[in-house]
C-alpha cells in the first residue's frame, strides 16, 4: 500500500507540475485543459483519500483492552524474568504448536532456549520449528486427540514408542547456525524401558522422575547441530522405549519457557488423556502455566461450559498440589471463521475464561471483539483457512500480549520500548461492545 501511495504522489507531481509560460499549438490546448482538472482530481484524492490508505497498512486494536486481568500476583514474577530465574509453561493447541506466537513472546522475552521438542512426524503431525527428524526402525505413536489405552501422555500432547531396540530418531537443528550441547530425554520410568544413548559425544550427568515419567540428561562438551538417539538395554526385560519428547538445555541463568500445543486439542483432551502430565509438572514447578485453548472448542457443538468451568478449576487445584507456588494466565481465543464458518461458543468459551479465579489475558476483545476477523483478514494477519494467523499476524498478538505483560510487571522501560514499535503497525479502536 505504502508503494501505491508513492506512485500516486508521483503522478501527482507530474501533472502538477510548472506552468508552461511559452506558446503551445492550439490541437495540444484541450489536452492540457483535461491534465489541469486532473490535477485538482489528484489533490483532493490526495488530501481525503490518503488517510484512509495509510490505515489498511495498520492492524485494527483496541489498545484500551490490551491488559491482563486479575494481574495482582504476576508482578513478583518480573524480578525473576529480570534476573533470569523466570520458569513460564506455556500450553495451547495449533496456535501454540505452530510456534510463531510463542516463538515470538520467546524472543521478546529474551530466552535464548527452545525447550521441550518432538519428533511430531512419527505421531503424523506437523513437524517441529526447530527441530527436523528423521527415524529409524518401527515407531508407533499417538497423541492426546486419540482415546489411547494403554498410552502414557505428558505435556507433549504426543508419544512415540518402539520395541525394537535398533531403532533411533536422529534430530537435526532447522537453523544452521544454531548449535547445542545439553538435552534432556523424557521417557517414561518404568523398569522394562529401554536406556536412551544419545551418542559418543554426549555422557549422562543425571537422572530424575516423578510417578511414571522420568527424564535423562546428556552434556557434551562439543557443541553439536545433530544428534542421534538410540536405545540400550541393560536388563533382558528391557523390551520398550516411549519418548515424550526432548529438551534442550542451557547452563547459563536465563528464562525458561517451555511451548507446548497440539493441533486440534481442545483443554478437556489435556486434562483426560494427559495422564503424565502433572507428574512433569511436578519436576519443572513452572513459576507461570499460560494456557491457551478454546479456539477448537468454539466450533464443538457438544461443548458444555458448566463441564469445561469444572475441568479447568479441577486442573488448576491439581497443578497446586503438585506446585503450590505456580501461577495461572488463561488467555481466550482469536476470533476466527474456520472454512468460513462462524464459531457457534467463541462468545460462551470467553465468559467462562474471563470468570476463572486466576489471571485473564482476552485476546478476542483486544483483536476488536466478535467479527474483528475480518479486518484482520484485510492486512493479511489471517490464513486463508481464517482460522490460523500467518507469521506476521501472530508476532503481532505475541507483541500485544508481552505488552501487557510488560504493564502488569510494571516495566515501564520495557513497555514503552515495545509499544513504540506496536503502535507504528496497528491503529486504536474503542473497547468492543
Amino acid at each position: 500500500m505504502n508503494i501505491l501511495c508513492a506512485f500516486l504522489l508521483l503522478v501527482f507531481l507530474l501533472i502538477s507540475g510548472p506552468a508552461i509560460n511559452y506558446s503551445i499549438p492550439r490541437h495540444l490546448g484541450a489536452t492540457l485543459y483535461l491534465l489541469s482538472i486532473l490535477r485538482y482530481v489528484f489533490l483532493l484524492f490526495w488530501v481525503f483519500a490518503f488517510p484512509l490508505l495509510a490505515k489498511v497498512d495498520s492492524t485494527q486494536v483496541c489498545h484500551s483492552c490490551n491488559v491482563i486481568q486479575r494481574d495482582a500476583d504476576l508482578a513478583a514474577l518480573a524480578s525473576k524474568w529480570k534476573s533470569g530465574t523466570l520458569k513460564v509453561l506455556h500450553l495451547g493447541d495449533s496456535h501454540v504448536q505452530i510456534g510463531h506466537f510463542s516463538g515470538e513472546i520467546k524472543r521478546l522475552l529474551g530466552v535464548k532456549t527452545e525447550g521441550i521438542q518432538f519428533p511430531y512426524s512419527l505421531a503424523k503431525s506437523v513437524d517441529g520449528r526447530v527441530l527436523k527428524s528423521k527415524s529409524m526402525g518401527r515407531w508407533e505413536g499417538t497423541s492426546i486427540l486419540k482415546p489411547s489405552t494403554g498410552w502414557n501422555i505428558g505435556l507433549a500432547g504426543y508419544v512415540v514408542s518402539t520395541r525394537d531396540s535398533a531403532a533411533q530418531i536422529t534430530f537435526t537443528l532447522k537453523d544452521s547456525l544454531a548449535t547445542l550441547n545439553q538435552i534432556r530425554v523424557w521417557t517414561n520410568s518404568d523398569s522394562c524401558a529401554m536406556i536412551p544413548n544419545v551418542g559418543p559425544e554426549f555422557i549422562l550427568e543425571k537422572r530424575g522422575y516423578q510417578g511414571k515419567v522420568a527424564y535423562w540428561d546428556f552434556k557434551s562438551y562439543t557443541n553439536v547441530s545433530q544428534f542421534t538417539l538410540g536405545l540400550q538395554k541393560s536388563a533382558s526385560n528391557q523390551d520398550v522405549f516411549t519418548l515424550h519428547g526432548v529438551e534442550i538445555l542451557s547452563t547459563e541463568a536465563r528464562t525458561d519457557y517451555l511451548d507446548l500445543g497440539v493441533t486440534g486439542a481442545q483443554f478437556t483432551h489435556l486434562k483426560f488423556r494427559g495422564n503424565l502430565v502433572l507428574d512433569q509438572i511436578e519436576i519443572l514447578k513452572p513459576d507461570l502455566i499460560i494456557c491457551s485453548f478454546g479456539t477448537n472448542e468454539a466450533y464443538n457443538v457438544t461443548w458444555n461450559p458448566a463441564i469445561y468451568r469444572q475441568v479447568l478449576i479441577e486442573f488448576m487445584q491439581d497443578v497446586k498440589a503438585k506446585s503450590p507456588e505456580t501461577l495461572f494466565l488463561f488467555t481466550s481465543p482469536p476470533d476466527t471463521r474456520a472454512q468460513k464458518r462462524t464459531p457457534k461458543f467463541q462468545q460462551e468459551v470467553i465468559r467462562v475464561l474471563a470468570e476463572l479465579p486466576a489471571s485473564y489475558y482476552d485476546l478476542n476483545q483486544v483483536m476488536g471483539g466478535f467479527g474483528s476477523n475480518q479486518e484482520w483478514v484485510k492486512n493479511g494477519c489471517f490464513l486463508k483457512d481464517q482460522l490460523h494467523l500467518t507469521k506476521e499476524g501472530y508476532q503481532l498478538q505475541a507483541k500485544l500480549f508481552v505488552l501487557a505483560l510488560f504493564k502488569s510487571w510494571g516495566d515501564q522501560s520495557s513497555f514503552e520500548t515495545l509499544q513504540n514499535q506496536v503502535t507504528q503497525h496497528t491503529f486504536s479502536i474503542g473497547i468492543p461492545k
